[in-house]
Parts: C-alpha cells; sequence; structure tokens
C-alpha cells in the first residue's frame, strides 16, 4: 500500500503561526490604504477560460510558459490565474458602462509554473490596485503614492520605487537604430538585467544581433535621455510622462522614494507606458505594475486606458516575519478548581469587552498552562480558582513583569479598566 505523502505540492507552502498572523497584517494594512483611496474590492475566478489568458498583447512568451493548464470535464480548456491585469480587463471589456475612473482592488493566490527558489513560489498572493478609464499621469502617480504609502505602513525604513516609461524605451531603441522587429527581443534582454548583470545582457543582445548602444543610456538621468532625444527628433512622449508624474510626487513630498531607472522595462508585454517596481530596502522587488492602455481592447472591449500596481505579499511576508510578531491574544484564562463555566463566562465577557482572550481547553495543570503563555507571548494572565471566585476577585498576573494584582470580578468595568491599562489600551 503507498503511502500519501502529506507535503505540499512542489512550490506551494503551508503558512501557519506567526507568518501566517504577519501575512494577514499586510494583506489588512494594504486593504485598508487601498480604501482610503478610494479603491472598490472586486473579486474574479480563478480560473480563466485559457484564450482569454492566451490573448495577443496579453502577458508574453514567459507568462505563457508558466501558466497551469487543464481541460474540464466538459473540455473546456482553461487556465489558472497567473495574475489580476488580464482578469480585469476581461471584466472591463465585458462590462465597458462601469463608472469611471473604476478603481479596484484584487488580493488573493495566482499561480506561475515557475521555478520555485527562495522568495519565490508556484501559489502566491498578489494583491492589485488598478485605475481604468483616466490616461491622466495623476492616475501613475496615485499608484506610486499609495506603493509608498503601503511599504510605509508595514514599516520598511528605506523603501523606493524605480520607475520608467515603456515608450521612453521605445524611443531610446528607435535611436540606437534596433529594428521595430527585434525591440521586444531587446526589451526582454534588458529585463534580465538584475538576474545576470549588465554583461550578461551585453552578450545576449550580441547572441541576437541587436546594438548593444542602448546599455550606454541606462545609467543616464531623465535630463540627460530628454536632450538625446531631443537632438534625434525622437519622441518625448514617455519623457514627458514621467515628468508629469515626478512632479505630482514632489506635491506629495514623496518623490524622494523614487528612482528614474531608465533599465527597468518589466517582463510582460501588455505595459504601454509607466513601468514601477517596489522595493522595501532590501535588494528585492516586493512588487510592481504600470500602464496598460490596449490590454481591454486586445480582449474585445473599448480602448481604456489603465495603470495599476501589485504587491507580492507572500514575498512581503517572508521579508517581515522575522522581525515582526503579532501576538494574537491578550489575555488567558486559567481556571483552577470547578470553576470552568465561571470561567467561561469570564472569557465570554473579556471578548465582548474588545479583548482577544482565550482560556484553557487542555485541562493543562498550572506550569504547563504558564509554559504555554510563555511560548505564545501572551501579556497577561487571570487566575480564577474556588477561592478567588468566593471573594469576588480575579488574581491578574503581568507575564513581563511577573506583577501580581488581585481585582474585583464585578462590577466588570473595573476589570476591564485594569487589563485596559496594562495593555497599553484607551
Amino acid at each position: 500500500m503507498s503511502t500519501i505523502s502529506t507535503q505540499p505540492v512542489k512550490g506551494m507552502r503551508d503558512i501557519l503561526g506567526n507568518q501566517a498572523r504577519v501575512k494577514r497584517k499586510i494583506e489588512r494594512i494594504i486593504q485598508e490604504t487601498a480604501l482610503r483611496y478610494g479603491f472598490e474590492p472586486m473579486q474574479v475566478p480563478v480560473l480563466e477560460n485559457l484564450d482569454v489568458l492566451l490573448v495577443k498583447g496579453g502577458g508574453g512568451e514567459e507568462a505563457q510558459k508558466e501558466l497551469y493548464t487543464l481541460e474540464d470535464q466538459s473540455g473546456r480548456k482553461l487556465g489558472m490565474r497567473f495574475e489580476f491585469t488580464t482578469s480585469l480587463a476581461r471584466v472591463l471589456a465585458g462590462n465597458p458602462d462601469l463608472p469611471k475612473p473604476f478603481k479596484s482592488l484584487n488580493m488573493g493566490t495566482v499561480y506561475r509554473y515557475d521555478n520555485p527558489q527562495a522568495l519565490r513560489y508556484r501559489e502566491f498572493t498578489q494583491a492589485d490596485v488598478d485605475i481604468v478609464g483616466s490616461t491622466s499621469a495623476l492616475a501613475d502617480a496615485e499608484c506610486i503614492s499609495l506603493a509608498i504609502d503601503v511599504t510605509q505602513e508595514l514599516g520598511f525604513e528605506e523603501c523606493y520605487i524605480r520607475i520608467s516609461d515603456r515608450r521612453l524605451t521605445n524611443a531610446l531603441i528607435a535611436l540606437c537604430d534596433v529594428p521595430e522587429e527585434q525591440a521586444k527581443e531587446c526589451m526582454r534582454s534588458l529585463d534580465k538585467l538584475d538576474k545576470i548583470g549588465l554583461d550578461g545582457v551585453k552578450k545576449e543582445l550580441q547572441s541576437k544581433k541587436i546594438s548593444t548602444e542602448i546599455l550606454s543610456y541606462l545609467k543616464s538621468d531623465l535630463r540627460q535621455i530628454r536632450k538625446e532625444l531631443e537632438k534625434a527628433k525622437r519622441s518625448l512622449e514617455g519623457v514627458e510622462s514621467l515628468e508629469k508624474v515626478m512632479n505630482y510626487l514632489e506635491a506629495q513630498k514623496k518623490l524622494k522614494y523614487v528612482k528614474f531607472d531608465p533599465s527597468l522595462v518589466r517582463g510582460l508585454d501588455y505595459y504601454t507606458g509607466t513601468v514601477m517596481e517596489i522595493f522595501g530596502g532590501a535588494a528585492v522587488s516586493i512588487g510592481g505594475g504600470g500602464r496598460y492602455d490596449n490590454l481591454i481592447r486586445s480582449l474585445g472591449g473599448p480602448q481604456l486606458p489603465a495603470v495599476g500596481i501589485s504587491f507580492g505579499v507572500d514575498r512581503l511576508t517572508d521579508l517581515l516575519a522575522d522581525k515582526q510578531t503579532e501576538v494574537p491574544v491578550e489575555v488567558f484564562v486559567i481556571p483552577i478548581g470547578k470553576v470552568e463555566a465561571e470561567a467561561f463566562s469570564l472569557v465570554g465577557k473579556l471578548r465582548e469587552a474588545g479583548f482577544a482572550a482565550e482560556m484553557d481547553l487542555m485541562k493543562r495543570n498550572l506550569s504547563k498552562n504558564l509554559a504555554s503563555v510563555n511560548t505564545r507571548n501572551i501579556p497577561l494572565v487571570l487566575f480564577l480558582g474556588e477561592d478567588e471566585l468566593a471573594q469576588n476577585q480575579v488574581k491578574v498576573r503581568d507575564m513581563a513583569s511577573g506583577e501580581e494584582k488581585l481585582v474585583e470580578l464585578s462590577p466588570f468595568g473595573k476589570l476591564k479598566e485594569y487589563l485596559s491599562t496594562r495593555l497599553g489600551k484607551k
């Protein structure tokens, strides 16, 4: 008889304990920030018709290689969503009369048949905010501003966002006399800069017989690139859009968190304008996005401009879980003697008063209960015994200081006030 494996599927994982609590905190911060900006939550299916995910002008060849595909019992060819942008574009293509701007928040698991490694999984949670219907650089700036707010609230001290523009990259490619039919291949090579380095990109371009002249512009600032494009009478659309985005961010005193990087391309084919990548201080991306003005039309909808940015929630979790401890329980009640019903009543009152409270369900002895409380970093313990109950009291122990105090059980307001003070609650 074969043994059933209890391990998760390769590239996927179980998330438990503090890691799970930190992940939920990250999701909550993203959601609350998005709601403050006026983004509306929405939900799309995990499965999409395969032709939606394979649409020309969508994710491109690299994304298609990573698709999880299947055929259902009726013979329909389906794919698991690999991000939210394509699903959102399908929704707008089918519902073009939704009020504009349409500001959406999508959060959930996505799937990519990628090579599993550190910080990279085949199943992971992604959070996307998108603005559909606006061509204004204000929409791009709004997404970047939200990303800065999220990273700061998460506690990243050195967050920054790299930005560029596909139109600027296209203008540089044309300036360097790269044939139009090789432009995409040139971008794909540039997108590998962080992985294979400048020499690696140079060798790859040479192997594709593409001019390496564009590499000489990768350290240039926006003013230098503007001068070069003006001199050659090339399009300034990308430059001018980035200048507007930067001006808007400066108005919010957030430009200091932004770095212009002409090497930034982003791998997905549907990007048409601004591209952005979020860094939380570590040399690793924690999110990114950009403008995709043609994707909705490629799915049969009208020409609707759109821009969005996404967060890799699992990657954020891996970076923060060891640095942050989320304590889910504030008060633990230990019944001593035959007072389980009274302890159960007390824990109910504590929860109704807004405290995160538990009681002993395992009938452990006192020392094992205290060892468990210490392991879980629960700050306060309430000892409820027959003697304390007879005197209308409960003993409260502060686990950090070891200080103990007898507090009246009734009226409950006195106990509530004392616990709130010990926990630093208002």
